[in-house]
Order: structure tokens, then C-alpha cells, then sequence
């Protein structure tokens, strides 16, 4: 047998909502031992009109502020020697913004600012996301091109070498049997006519690089390694891996092993390694050669890989060269749409622009010109300019309707006593807050002619605002005409009637009582017309006396009925009494379940505070009525004026 050559080594007051509200401060009682001095209450109420901007003089406190904090005005003596004090309409009509055009200069600033991009542009928010999908979208497809590519010609090489291997078995099992049976010498001569016809194969097909058997000289291994033959001298081979390649060939013989790896070749200038396919078929030289994993022999072919590289290689650079040609052209064929799409909304922004300067008659053509999402866009655009246009014109309406409010509010607040008349022996308060900007109510203190009376007189019209403080206004002037020297509470609201009824509105009216105070003698008469009962709490025995006269409300009748059914009491106070007039925003504050706060809870006030100061009398009833409203508006205007005979 010949001897095996060895083989070759592998290698990532008071403030309601929008209301107006006055208070009146006292001047400083006398004590309780002097003696009642004869009062001039003519003089000490005309002062009023000595200082008209008077009331004007303080700011306006807050709504807890209003009884409490109102700073006193200096005092001045008046003609009887008592001391009048200046007293501050405490709370005026809550200031309101009043949201006009913006000025030019700003309104460019506005424009300027909104004008400038702080992201990126639309057309390039559209167009990015699109180049990134047509992007991704072509390396999935240049990804599965190659792996298709890559596999077919895998598959075609690999079809072709099992195919050689197949039919080069029958050689590789005469070389064996040369190699067994003959000797040495025998075998070298037998082994050149072999390697030559090795050679010619090898040169016919450029796709195999080598034919190799090995084999072993004495039992079976896994892997021969003894070198019976080799086509080509000065090679080197890679070590086999433990993935092998699958034949995808029907009936493919099990034993085949396929494998990828290098083939190095010694050459001019050095070693060169190409990429090689190796295919492996045991040579099975007889009966006890039959183990399925070893093996005495094994027939070796190398085939070229190279080929499929350069194909996969050539196939990379067009699908790269295509897939940059589709990347340019649908980058500008999605900035083209973007372009084409953003237009539109670039003209609208210019159009907002145009409105945001002030041009409220602009109207933008993109309604027109866009029938999708953009043009319904700019149609309501189109309406919200005339929307605007209309808001701006009645804004200005507003505007002028408030500050026409302001003027009735100051006229209203002026036909109101700027100060309380100074009584020696009397304490006396009183508080208005009107619902609205302008109110309904009416409190006043009228100096009758003499120097020993006083009219004392609470209205409220059936109306609020504008109306109510009109007729409110002409009820006044009436009254303080009528009361000019008449003693007669009762003739004097006849007369009062007369007039009242030939001017005011059908299903308007007037109820009000009116009082005159004999200030030496403290006898009260008193009339009604149709008005809430007035309060006397008598410190003598502790109780409430309610005090209305007959009566109906000044305009129901202009004169008949009328001057039939009103009447008028007398009523004598003592020291310690408490007489409370009011109007029916006071018992009927209602709260936020619509509960009202009732007479009796005004008559057990009254009862529990009658000795307090007229003024913390007063504030601690508006506290009471907070109290009991909470979070619900005031629905009525509200006015109270008490004092209490102290000597």
C-alpha cells in the first residue's frame, strides 16, 4: 500500500357686582347725661350742596371694606353748633376694561411676532415624513432583492458543485482502489495519469478551483485527513464551520456537506483568498465502511463563491443607484405637494395678518379658490372677519353705552344725601347698594321749613337699572317739591302721587314711606304708600312694632282712591327706641337655593342689635345678608336707614 503523504496545515358700604353702593358716616353723638338742645336741621342738611365734589373724595373700598374702613372727613361746624361731617360716597361702579381695537404699533409687533416660524416649515414636516418612507421602503425591498439574488445563485452554485461531486464518485472511488491495492511505486505512476485528468476538469470548468481526497490509513475518523490528491498545488483551505448549507435538491444525498469558506491561492505577490463553496462526499470503499458519521476516505470539491459576490456586489450598486434616483425624485415630488398644499394656508395666514392689523373688511380668496378642508378653512375665516367686524361695532355700541351708565350713575349717586344730618340725641346710618349699575332705591333726609322737623323718606320703584333710576329721579324732584313746608307725611305723598301718576309707565309704580321727626319732641308721624312696615324696637319692653299706615303705591291711581286710602300715624319714641326703614331687597335676598331671607329674620336681628351704634347696626346687617346670599348675585337693590333716639 502507499504510504500517505502528510497533509498540508489549513489556515442604542357695600360692592355689589357691577353695582353702585353709599353709605353715610355720622358725626359724633352727645353724650347720653347732656341736655336736648334745640336743633337747626334746615342749616345742617343744605350743607350738602356747599360742597358738591365732596362725595367724590375717597376711593372706593371693597364690599367688607365699605362699613368698615371708610376713612371720616374732617368736621365743620354747623349753624347749630353741632358737628356735620363730610360724608364720602364710599363705593363707586367697579372699573371695566374695556377691550378696544389694539393700537397700531402694537398690533404690527403682534403680527411680526406671529410671523415668524418657530418650528420647522409645513412643507417640510410634509415632505420629511414621506422621504422617509419612500426611504425605508426602498431598502426593504433592495434587502429582499439581494437575499433573493444571493440565495438563487447560492442555490445554482450549490446545485452545480453536488452535481460535479455526483458525478466525479466513481473516479474518487478508482483512485482509492489504486491507492489500496497498489504499491508505492506503483501508485506514483498511477497517481500523474489521475492528477492530469484532475487538471483538465479543473481547467474546463473555472468554476472549481480544486478536487481534493483524503483519507486515512488504518481506521475510520470524521475527518480524513491524509492527502491522496489534489488538483492544484500551494492551496489553502479554511477550517469547515458548524452551519452548514442545505441542498435544496429532491433526493439529495445525506452524506453531501456543503459549506462556505476561503479558498488561498499562492500567487505572484503573495497569498490571494477567494470566497469558495466546499462540498464533502465520503468515499465508501467497501462492506465495512458503512458508519454514517465516519469515514476511511473523502472526495473534497472546491467551487468558486466568487461569482455570487460580484453578482450580489453588481446588484447592491444598481439598487443603490436606483433606490438614490427614487429618493431625489420623491423627495421633490413630496416638497411639489407640500408646496402645493401649504399655499393655500400661507395665503390664509397672510389673511389673518391683515385682520390682525385691523382691516376687518378683508376676506380671504382661498374660500373661493380651495374646495377642501382649507377652503371650509377660510370660509369660516370669512365669517369670524365679519363676526368680528360686528363684535367691533357693537363693542363700540357698548362702550358708549357704558360710559352713558357711568354719567346715570354719577347723576344717580349725586340725587342721594352726600352726608347725615346732625341731630343731637340721635344716632343715625344708613346704606344703599344698588343691583345694577344704577338702581331703583331711594333713601333722603329733607329739611321741611323749620328748624324742628325732619322728613325721613325710603322708596323703591318696580325696576331696576336705567328705567327704575329714572323714575327713581322724577319721584325725588317731586317729592322734595311737595315736602317744601308740609307737616302732613300723608298730603305730601297725595301730592307726590298726583304728578307721579300722569308721567310714569303703565305697570310702573312707587312705594315709599315717609316720616317727619319732630327733632325736640321726638314724636314721629308717619305715612306709607303701599311700602314695607317701618321697624320701631321700644327699649322699654324689649319688642318690635311694625309701623304701616294704609296705603297704595305712588302710580297705581292718579289721585281718587288714592287720597281715600292714605293714612298716617303719630308715634312718640323714647329714649333707647330704634326705628329701622328699609326696602324689600332686604327680606327678600335669596340665596343660592332661591331661600329668602325673610321678616322674621329682620325682626330677630333687630331685636338681638338694637343697641349696638346705628353703624355697626348696619354693617353687621349687610354681614348677615353676605352671609346668607353666599355665591348668588343680588337680584335687588337694597337700602336701609335706622337710628336710635339716645337722649
Amino acid at each position: 500500500m502507499a504510504q500517505i503523504p502528510p497533509k498540508k496545515k489549513s489556515t442604542g358700604a357695600l360692592t355689589p357686582k357691577g353695582g353702585a353702593s353709599k353709605e353715610i358716616q355720622p358725626g359724633s353723638s352727645p353724650s347720653a347725661g347732656s341736655r336736648r338742645p334745640t336743633p337747626t336741621i334746615g342749616s345742617a342738611v343744605r350743607q350738602q350742596a356747599t360742597d358738591p365734589d365732596a362725595a367724590h373724595k375717597t376711593p372706593a373700598p371693597t364690599r367688607t371694606e365699605s362699613l368698615s374702613k371708610t376713612p371720616a372727613a374732617r368736621p365743620r361746624s354747623g349753624p347749630s353748633g353741632g358737628t356735620a361731617q363730610q360724608s364720602p360716597v364710599t363705593n363707586r361702579l367697579p372699573s371695566k376694561r374695556t377691550t378696544g381695537m389694539v393700537p397700531a404699533a402694537q398690533a404690527e409687533n403682534a403680527a411680526t411676532s406671529a410671523g415668524r416660524l418657530r418650528g420647522l416649515p409645513l412643507a417640510l414636516k410634509f415632505s420629511i415624513p414621506i422621504s422617509l418612507l419612500v426611504i425605508l421602503s426602498i431598502s426593504v425591498f433592495g434587502y429582499v432583492s439581494i437575499q433573493t439574488t444571493e440565495s438563487r445563485l447560492n442555490d445554482e452554485i450549490v446545485n452545480s458543485g453536488y452535481g460535479q461531486l455526483q458525478a466525479l464518485q466513481n473516479f474518487a472511488k478508482v483512485v482509492m482502489t489504486d491507492f489500496r491495492s497498489s504499491k508505492e511505486a506503483d501508485f506514483t505512476k498511477k497517481i500523474g495519469a489521475h492528477r492530469e485528468f484532475v487538471k483538465k476538469i479543473l481547467d474546463h470548468n473555472p468554476r472549481i478551483y480544486d478536487i481534493v481526497i483524503y483519507a486515512t490509513q488504518d481506521k475510520a475518523v470524521e475527518v480524513p485527513n491524509g492527502l491522496v490528491l489534489q488538483g492544484r498545488d500551494g492551496t489553502k483551505f479554511s477550517k469547515p464551520p458548524r452551519d452548514h448549507i442545505k441542498i435544496n435538491l429532491p433526493d439529495a444525498d445525506p452524506e453531501v456537506l456543503v459549506y462556505r469558506g476561503s479558498y488561498v491561492v499562492n500567487r505572484a505577490g503573495g497569498e490571494h483568498a477567494e470566497p469558495s463553496l466546499y462540498f464533502r462526499i465520503p468515499i465508501r470503499e467497501g462492506p465495512q465502511d458503512n458508519d454514517p458519521v465516519k469515514m476511511f476516505s473523502s472526495l473534497n470539491l472546491i467551487m468558486s463563491a466568487k461569482e455570487i459576490d460580484e453578482e450580489v456586489s453588481a446588484l447592491k450598486r444598481k439598487l443603490l443607484l436606483l433606490g438614490l434616483l427614487l429618493i431625489a425624485a420623491s423627495i421633490g415630488v413630496a416638497v411639489m405637494m407640500a408646496r402645493y398644499t401649504v399655499k393655500p394656508i400661507k395665503m390664509l395666514v397672510d389673511d389673518m395678518h391683515a385682520v390682525a392689523n385691523g382691516d376687518l373688511e378683508h376676506q380671504s380668496p382661498v374660500a373661493e379658490t380651495s374646495t377642501d378642508e382649507v377652503g371650509l378653512l377660510a370660509t369660516a375665516f370669512n365669517q369670524m372677519t365679519m363676526s368680528l367686524k360686528t363684535g367691533r361695532e357693537s363693542e363700540r355700541e357698548n362702550q358708549r353705552i357704558t360710559g352713558e351708565l357711568n354719567t346715570a350713575k354719577s347723576i344717580h349717586i349725586k340725587l342721594m344725601p352726600e352726608k347725615l344730618p346732625q341731630i343731637p340725641g340721635i344716632d343715625i346710618f344708613t346704606a344703599y347698594q344698588s343691583a345694577k349699575e344704577v338702581g331703583g332705591d331711594y333713601y333722603d333726609f329733607i329739611p321741611v321749613g323749620d328748624a324742628e322737623h325732619l322728613a325721613l323718606c325710603v322708596a323703591d320703584v318696580s325696576g331696576k337699572g336705567i328705567p327704575g333710576s329714572m323714575v327713581m329721579g322724577t319721584t325725588r324732584t317731586i317729592l322734595r317739591m311737595m315736602a317744601v313746608g308740609n307737616l302732613s307725611p300723608a298730603d305730601v305723598l297725595a301730592k307726590t302721587n298726583y304728578h307721579v301718576a300722569r308721567d310714569i309707565k303703565r305697570g310702573m309704580f312707587v312705594t315709599c314711606v315717609y316720616c317727619i321727626l319732630n327733632v325736640r319732641t321726638r314724636e314721629l308721624t308717619v305715612a306709607s304708600a303701599g311700602h314695607n312696615p317701618m321697624l320701631i324696637y321700644r327699649a322699654a319692653t324689649g319688642q318690635i312694632e311694625k309701623v304701616r299706615p294704609n296705603g297704595i303705591a305712588l302710580g297705581f291711581d292718579k289721585g281718587p282712591v288714592f287720597n281715600k286710602t292714605i293714612r298716617e300715624e303719630r308715634i312718640q319714641l323714647e329714649v333707647g327706641d330704634r326705628v329701622v326703614l328699609y326696602t324689600d331687597g332686604i327680606v327678600e335676598a335669596m340665596n343660592a337655593e332661591r331661600v329668602e331671607w325673610s321678616d322674621e329674620a329682620l325682626d330677630a336681628f333687630t331685636l338681638k342689635n338694637a343697641t349696638q351704634s346705628s353703624k355697626d347696626f348696619v354693617r353687621q346687617l349687610i354681614g348677615e345678608l353676605d352671609a346668607h346670599k353666599g355665591e348668588a348675585e343680588q337680584h335687588d337693590d337694597i337700602t336701609v336707614t335706622t337710628f336710635r333716639v339716645m337722649s
